[in-house]
């Protein structure tokens, strides 16, 4: 639990600050390695046009970030540093020298320039020389507000030799002496908590369950916490009219337990509460949507010492008591920082003090909270990451590990919650859920405003709360918000594909009618521009079809060893709507596909192999999706690959607003793509461009881009078919073959798996050609238009081969029924051309006939 220190001695800071004249040219004590900035390519949340909101800076004259770094960081946090710090700052002292230093440059804030962090023997400094090269000779007020903030916080620390064991300030905490009277001033409030905390822990071991709502009380008290944030209090404590530090706390306290909803702009906590105590519910449908495996272990990324601490140790300290944590995980600061955020030792001290309480309350909730330290039911982690201001979706990779592990994780305060939104100014009223995407693990953030950003605010209570408070409703920590994503999406590569589209880019259904080879649509195709909503809800339709692909990989993956549930027919024998045996697995996997498209939010019209027709997911979606869930069920007990295709349209199109939408000719779609289940889990997918090629990284459970333009080859040496049904067969797909195989001058060799996703994907890689034609067995074939030719013709077109029905385009065929049978040729653009050419020749010796 020792708090890290480095070896070696500080570099010290300038005496005088560096100006701009005219622009520039676990118990453990955390690794250095630990610290690096993340390398893994998530990007971080978009929004429609691929972009991200633009940073806060400091530079505009009246905003809360303005002042914070023109004034409160000198005259409020660096006075106090000064004035508490007497005994190790004495005058003439290095430490002394560099602080003053630091002080003449926050007082030439417009002019004084961002330098290095000095090596001065932190095990985070490799990270910060990173963090800080992309803003080195911008001014103070020019670079971004977060991280001018954390590297103010850091250079106290090298200016004091924090780090350095020869300093008289090694491993000296600049802030304890307010955190201490923070812990002080929240005793009197302690004692009313500790005798809810004491009475709930009672409660449960008489054996009563917990309830949700006395769970979200713990919630409520956790985030009203918050206002015990001592680096904005005056130097009074705020004691107006002569009121002592504990009633402030006593009145946070109270704010918890009987401001209830009216200060709320955002409250998911009865969710949270039912996901933590297991019951059912959206939240959980939400997790199950997102592949998360259930667990009971949670973390708390901690933000202030003090009376919040307290809140928040009596919130992991009901978790385990109530059942709905095995573990708590508190991840605490690796140094000071923010004046008030907790440490490990802030944490030791603040239980110290409720254990030694002359309070018995409090001394009974100290004990049993020391109890859950020496058990394993707790669990204090420090680390730098949380030290330092670069986004959550570029936190390095062993703590991203550490959360995946997570049943949810409780992110505290406002600096943690501005690190979820990159410090970036997200209009209020996008919802959590999508600025939130790239976070690891189920999330709840608890925060009261006290920076003028934020997300998943209505319009509607943004506007009623800048009524109330017109000047600082924003930044005053009056408001606060309790919002959950139980299910964070991910796949930033997938949904790159629709986010990073220029603004003007059209659909005009594949390249093979114009010649386009994949980069436009044929003459006289009619163009498709997505509206900016539609593109943001094909995004999200595109990860969800990613999602529920890994979910069913893992599905498929324990199906051997689940084989009563998951394998063979269903119950009775029963057919799925186009009249096929349906299996148990095509139950599962039809449902894993809509259960994630119906929670996403871009998806209004479901069309499946497995159902009777369309089902509406959600009024307010844009996007219709067509799919085959489980290609190739039938294969599933012989372990050959089966895999899942899909097909995407505009809702909207046709202005009906009924299954019209489904019913629409392939080269209207604005995206298709398969997944293939074998020896690794591969995504093709193409929307409206190149088709890319992706891989699930089990690890991480992303999909991550590994062939970035897959194009089909324009002729190759294979053919793929049914050989069986030959004697079925008309005259132009018998000639065909028999010329590929006795008349070239190397006949090509037949491959054929017989699961279609199989076969498309190695005739796209190699070339050839795949084929399910008409017999006198089946005139229209046995694939399904909307299902299975439509995606896959889209994606050999857009890959620079053909697709063909003998006689014409497959994305021209109009679609008259949802479960539509159709004849198909794909592959090699020359290959199918010359099948067509045999259809042709045995057409016109029939006509002579």
């Amino acid at each position: 639990l020792a708090s890290p220190a480095g070896t070696t001695a500080p570099a010290s800071a300038s005496s005088s600050s560096p100006r701009r004249a005219r622009p520039p040219t676990r118990r453990v004590a955390p690794s250095s390695s630990r610290g690096m900035i993340s390398t893994t390519p998530s990007g971080g949340p978009r929004t429609w046009d691929g972009s991200t909101p633009p940073v806060i800076t400091s530079d505009e004259p009246g905003s809360w970030a303005h002042d914070t770094v023109s004034r409160r960081l000198r005259e409020d946090i660096l006075a106090r540093v000064f004035r508490d710090n007497a005994d190790v700052l004495a005058s003439g002292t290095i430490a002394e020298a560099n602080l003053r230093a630091l002080d003449a440059e926050l007082a030439a804030a417009a002019t004084s320039v961002i330098t290095r962090v000095p090596r001065d023997g932190g095990p985070d400094v490799d990270t910060w020389t990173q963090l800080c090269e992309p803003h080195l000779g911008k001014t103070w007020l020019e670079a971004p507000w977060l991280f001018a903030e954390f590297y103010f916080y850091r250079r106290i620390l090298a200016a004091i030799g924090y780090f350095d064991p020869a300093s008289p300030a090694f491993g000296h905490d600049p802030f304890a002496r307010d955190k201490r009277a923070g812990l002080d001033a929240g005793m009197g409030a302690a004692t009313q908590l500790a005798r809810r905390a004491n009475a709930f822990a009672e409660k449960r071991q008489s054996g009563s369950a917990a309830t949700a709502e006395e769970v979200r009380l713990f919630l409520m008290v956790a985030l009203w916490g918050n206002r015990m944030d001592l680096s904005i209090w005056p130097e009074d404590g705020g004691n107006e009219g002569g009121g002592t530090k504990g009633d402030r706390a006593a009145n946070a306290f109270a704010d918890a337990l009987s401001s209830g909803e009216k200060y709320l702009l955002s409250d998911d906590s009865q969710a949270a509460a039912r996901l933590l105590l297991g019951a059912e519910g959206p939240a959980d449908k939400r997790q199950t949507a997102g592949g998360t495996k259930k667990n009971k272990n949670v973390s708390i990324v901690v933000d202030n010492a003090g009376f919040e601490l307290t809140c928040d140790l009596a919130l992991a300290d009901a978790l385990i008591a109530g059942g709905c944590a095995s573990r708590v995980t508190l991840r605490v600061k690796a140094h000071p920082t923010f004046v008030s955020d907790a440490t490990v030792k802030d944490a030791m001290d603040t239980i110290d003090a409720m254990a030694s309480s002359a309070d018995a309350d409090v001394a009974a909730m100290g004990a049993r909270w020391r109890q859950h330290l020496s058990s394993g039911a707790w669990v204090l982690v420090p680390d730098f990451a949380w030290c330092q201001p670069q986004p959550f979706w570029s936190l390095p990779e062993a703590v991203v590990t550490e959360l995946r592990s997570s049943r949810l994780v409780i992110v505290k305060g406002d600096a943690n919650y501005r690190r979820l939104l990159g410090d970036a100014r997200w209009d209020l009223a996008t919802p959590f859920e999508d600025v939130t995407c790239c976070f690891p693990a189920p999330l709840l953030a608890l925060r009261t405003l006290k920076a003028e950003l934020g997300c998943g605010i209505p319009r509607e209570k943004a506007s009623k709360a800048a009524e109330k408070h017109p000047v600082d409703w924003m930044t005053s920590g009056t408001f606060g918000c309790a919002q959950l994503n139980a299910a964070p999406a991910g796949q930033h590569a997938v949904a790159s594909l629709a986010t990073s589209l220029p603004p003007d880019a059209s659909f005009a259904g594949g390249g093979r009618q114009g010649k386009g080879k994949g980069e436009g649509g044929g003459e006289g195709s009619s163009l498709l521009i997505l509206t900016e909503r539609e593109r943001l809800d094909l995004a999200k339709t595109l990860v969800a079809l990613a999602n529920a692909s890994r979910e069913l990989a893992r599905t498929l993956r324990s199906a051997p060893a689940r084989s009563s549930v998951t394998l063979g027919s269903t119950a009775g024998g029963t057919r799925n709507a186009t009249g096929d045996d349906q299996r148990k697995l095509d139950v599962v996997a039809d449902d894993i596909f809509a259960t994630h498209l119906a929670s996403c939010g871009g998806t209004r019209w479901y069309s499946s192999e497995e159902r009777e027709a369309p089902v509406e997911l959600d009024a307010s979606g844009t996007m219709a999706v067509c799919c085959d869930p489980l290609d190739g069920s039938r294969n599933i007990d012989c372990n050959i690959p089966v895999g899942s295709i899909f097909g995407v349209y505009r809702a909207s199109a046709l202005g009906k607003g009924d299954v019209n939408d489904v019913l629409r000719p392939g080269k209207e779609m604005v995206a298709a793509g398969y997944c293939m289940y074998g020896s690794a889990c591969t995504m093709v997918l193409t929307v409206g461009g190149n088709v890319r090629g992706f891989t699930l990284d089990p690890s991480l459970g992303e999909f991550v881009l590994t062939h970035p333009k897959i194009k089909c080859p324009p002729t190759g040496a294979t053919y793929s078919v049914n050989e069986g049904n030959s004697r079925y067969w008309g005259g132009g797909m018998r000639q065909y073959v028999d010329h590929v195989k006795y008349h070239k001058e190397k006949p090509h060799a037949l491959r054929y798996i017989g699961s279609m996703v199989a076969d498309v994907h190695r005739t796209l890689l190699y070339g050839g050609t795949f084929s399910y034609p008409g017999d006198s067995k089946s005139p229209n074939g046995k694939l399904r238009l909307l299902y299975e030719c439509f995606p896959m013709a889209y994606i050999m077109e857009r890959a620079g081969g053909a697709a063909s029905d003998g006689t014409q385009r497959i994305l021209d065929v109009c679609c008259t029924g949802i479960h539509q049978r159709h004849p198909i040729h794909m592959g090699s653009e020359e290959d199918v051309e010359e099948i067509e050419r045999f259809y042709r020749e045995a057409a016109a010796g029939e006509d002579a006939r």
